[in-house]
């Protein structure tokens, strides 16, 4: 049974059997999570590709990997704020209006985008050293971050249209073309990151290019994947194919619309963001050792948690649907279902993450001090990720039914009220592990937040889009 089915037989008022619930999130959560642990291990594969240089060069990434966060951040908020639209809209039955919302991500993809560009760009130019990093690393850090910003609106691409398929019930076509964007990825870092090199008898031609030329691996990967999601979204059979005589404007309902979703997503993400900038320069004054267990530790922790997001993906689907089809009841049940798998879910991976981070750690990077502070850093956070999941979750569920606000406030307290403070004032005297801890007990508080949030249930009160 596909989303548009689902849909149907909201509107018409029929009761979807717990089995049933069950299989839909199960079928939409699958290949969300393969996609995002084939997106982690992109990302685990370019630290171990940039770790073979030295550790010098796993810092530089390190020092600027909060701040394209940030700029993550923003492009996040922008596709939760048209996709978002897109579920309600079919839920509703309004195809038309889904496809004038389409229309309208494109043209903000092309302006948006193009002057994001040209800010992160001019950003970068001082940012490295703003941050506090060693002067050797500078030069790293900074063409690491201007590459990246140079291929924002191919990464905007990408996430905008594979959150509009996701949001429409299709989420293998998008799964499978981000796990061949890191199959690109990987080909092109091959080439760009190593110089000219022998390998067996075969000469093997290499751009020599470092950091940066894992930045622009990844940014011809993205741009690969952006344009072909675009071309299937304009042109594949489905309900959201233009049929010709769309309006290509923008509109004043769809602006709000997005801005009313976009707007506390884009502040939530940023919330955390440069809370995670401040931590970066609190870690950034320990030394590039520090700088480097820091970042093989993140990179390793993003395997455990990221099923969470892909059962996010699904919760945002179903609750932004059966919002639009005018079933609260369904939207409850939905929210509460995927919470409880992504809990479970992450229980697992967390355990596991227990007893395999020195293994994990050592694919990243051959440094034994680093080994051993990434590691034990890791075995500290591992027993909050379960309710770290439920963060993700309930959030995914919040912003399907049209709710922002609440996750805004729940993070800008958590993070900034519990973690920054915490690190700021107390944490400084034991290192990096001081910072771990401190983040593990601001996880388990933050779960417990919008665990509350959900079962007080307000948020299905904020109702449909115009």
């Amino acid at each position: 049974m596909n989303m548009l089915e689902i849909s149907a037989r909201l509107r018409a008022g029929e009761a979807i059997p717990v089995k049933e619930q069950m299989k839909l999130v199960v079928s939409l959560s699958v290949p969300a999570i393969l996609e995002q642990l084939v997106m982690t291990l992109m990302s685990y594969i370019d630290t171990a590709m940039v770790g073979g240089i030295g550790y010098q060069a796993t810092a530089a990434i390190g020092v600027v990997a909060s701040s394209i966060w940030l700029v993550n951040a923003f492009i996040n908020a922008a596709a939760i704020g048209f996709s978002v639209q897109v579920a309600q809209y079919l839920g509703a039955g309004r195809e038309s209006d889904s496809r004038g919302v389409l229309c309208q991500a494109i043209l903000f993809n092309v302006f948006f985008g193009t002057a994001f560009t040209v800010l992160v760009i001019g950003i970068g130019q001082f940012l490295p050293t703003f941050l506090g990093a060693e002067e050797e690393l500078v030069p790293y850090a900074r063409a690491y971050f201007c590459t990246v910003g140079f291929f924002i609106p191919f990464s905007m691409a990408s996430a905008l249209y594979s959150s509009i398929f996701r949001c429409s019930g299709n989420v293998v076509l998008p799964s499978l073309m981000n796990v061949g964007m890191c199959v690109l990825d990987v080909i092109f870092n091959f080439f760009l990151i190593n110089p000219v090199r022998q390998i067996g008898t075969f000469t093997v031609w290499g751009a020599g290019l470092g950091v940066q030329g894992a930045a622009l691996g990844t940014g011809l990967a993205q741009a690969c994947v952006g344009l072909t999601l675009l071309l299937c979204l304009v042109f594949r059979k489905g309900p959201l194919k233009l049929k010709g005589g769309e309006t290509w404007r923008f509109t004043k309902v769809c602006l709000k619309n997005t801005w009313f979703l976009a707007l506390p997503a884009a502040l939530e993400r940023s919330t955390l963001c440069l809370a995670q900038i401040v931590m970066t320069g609190v870690v950034t004054s320990m030394g590039p050792v520090a700088v480097a267990a820091n970042y093989v530790a993140v990179q390793t922790e993003g395997i455990c948690y990221l099923p969470a997001y892909g059962v996010a993906a699904a919760a945002t689907a179903l609750v932004g649907q059966s919002i639009g089809a005018g079933r609260k009841d369904m939207a409850k049940r939905f929210a509460y279902g995927t919470t409880l798998v992504g809990f479970l879910l992450v229980s697992c991976t967390g355990t596991l993450l227990f007893c395999f981070s020195p293994i994990l750690t050592r694919l990243l990077t051959s440094e034994g001090e680093v080994i051993t502070l990434s590691t034990r850093a890791l075995r500290i956070v591992a027993f909050s990720e379960p309710l770290f999941a439920v963060s993700i979750v309930v959030i995914g569920a919040l912003r399907g039914a049209g709710d922002g606000r609440g996750p805004f406030l729940i993070n800008l307290c958590s993070m900034w009220g519990i973690r920054v403070v915490t690190v700021l004032l107390f944490t400084r005297q034991f290192g990096i592990l001081g910072v771990w801890a401190t983040m593990s007990v601001e996880l388990i508080c933050r779960g417990l937040f919008f665990l509350v949030r959900l079962l007080r249930g307000r948020w299905i009160h904020v109702g449909a889009l115009q």
